[in-house]
């Protein structure tokens, strides 16, 4: 099976399967389909594929857009650095 085919078909599992156990399990009945040859490939694209943050690039975001949110966490990180009373 040729590396794009199984980029794609990875695509497509995680387009199908949000959640991220239900994700890994459609990749590992993937996987059972393939030879040892192509087995090593899938597993070479997953280590390649850009890690998901789960949400957490949204609140990246916020933190460096800055605003209330920004306020708040500064405001917290001064309470951290205060030695306690």
């Amino acid at each position: 099976m040729e590396r794009e085919a199984i980029e794609t078909r990875v695509d497509e599992l995680r387009a199908a399967h949000p959640g991220r156990q239900e994700f890994v399990e459609a990749v590992q009945e993937f996987g059972q389909t393939l030879d040892d040859e192509d087995r090593e490939l899938l597993g070479r694209v997953l280590l390649e594929r850009k890690p998901e943050t789960a949400g957490f690039d949204v609140l990246e975001h916020r933190m460096h857009e800055g605003g209330w949110f920004r306020r708040t966490m500064r405001k917290i990180e001064t309470r951290e650095e205060r030695p306690p009373q």
